[in-house]
């Protein structure tokens, strides 16, 4: 087998590959190599959601912030935590079920403080592609500034990573965990089982889970999210956003019986690679204006689809 398609083969106890696709799509999520190709690499979710943050959605994120947590009564005029406001505030968000610690009111203040340290260094405090040159987010680093949410890969390349200037995630807005149970799984349609037809189909598609329209940038915690104005992806140790990732079945089951649809009548190739291409598209993109649309200040919800 040729380099290149290691890209179509599938590991069924790892949902692993590890060449740089050359033509291919991606399913899976999987370790890329450290070198200078890294940002540029099709499979980098981190690096694509960056990308698009910076040059298409810059509005979401370079918002006034400093406005906003002042017109919420967050923060006092030196961005100190006013207690009361924060009690207050504390109550919007009960302990998780599936937090993996009960969460104290002194670790929300923690780690609020710790955002908001950066927020009060000016206007842009929170925006993407800001630079605060010192003191930079880690001292054990000794790096020079690097542009706020850009991922880290090591000492010399990439950012200061998922903690500045707040706790952030790179969110898969159709998840890989989703796409792998009622796609190409044994969740699909019918009593389906995985189909080694269907993932390379999907795979010569080109449609890669990692593309840029396919990933979101969202805060982690509730608390930012509720000043950034977004919701929260997996807040206070909470494992995985079950309730979005549910509302996806029905509409991931549905392509699937398609492609066997498609499959079965021989519809030709190109055809049936245009159908999965376009369907998984529009998928992050109604998804985009789903999440974009939802509460403020709480966990990601159930999309409608």
């Amino acid at each position: 087998m040729a380099s290149s398609d290691n890209h179509l083969a599938w590991d069924p106890k790892t949902l692993n590959h590890t060449d740089r696709p050359s033509g291919f799509g991606c399913l899976w999520r999987h370790t890329l190599t450290d070198n200078a190709g890294w940002s540029s690499h099709p499979c980098n979710h981190m690096a694509n959601g960056y990308r698009v943050s910076l040059s298409e959605r810059s509005a979401l994120y370079n918002k006034d912030h400093q406005a906003i947590a002042r017109r919420m009564r967050l923060v006092g005029e030196d961005f100190g935590l006013r207690s009361k406001a924060l009690k207050r505030t504390w109550k919007r968000f009960p302990d998780n079920a599936g937090s993996k610690r009960k969460l104290t009111l002194s670790d929300f203040f923690k780690k609020a403080r710790g955002s908001l340290y950066w927020l009060s260094r000016g206007p842009e405090g929170w925006h993407i592609g800001a630079k605060h040159l010192s003191p930079v987010p880690n001292q054990r680093l000794k790096v020079g500034s690097r542009p706020q949410f850009q991922p880290r890969q090591n000492k010399v390349q990439g950012g200061y990573g998922a903690f500045y200037p707040y706790e952030h995630n790179y969110h898969h807005l159709i998840p890989i965990g989703a796409v792998e149970e009622w796609v190409v799984g044994n969740g699909a349609p019918g009593g389906a089982t995985r189909s080694d037809q269907v993932v390379k189909i999907i795979l010569i598609s080109r449609w890669n889970i990692h593309n840029e329209k396919n990933m979101l940038l969202l805060p982690q915690q509730e608390f930012e999210s509720l000043i950034v104005g977004l919701p929260a992806h997996c807040p206070w140790g909470v494992p995985k956003h079950t309730a979005y990732q549910a509302s996806l079945k029905e509409r991931l089951r549905d392509l699937r019986s398609e492609v066997d649809r498609d499959l079965r009548q021989k519809k030709h190739p190109k055809d049936i690679k245009a159908d999965i291409l376009g369907a998984l598209t529009a998928l992050s993109e109604v998804l985009l204006a789903q999440v974009k649309a939802m509460r403020a200040g709480a966990q990601l919800a159930a999309a409608i689809l």
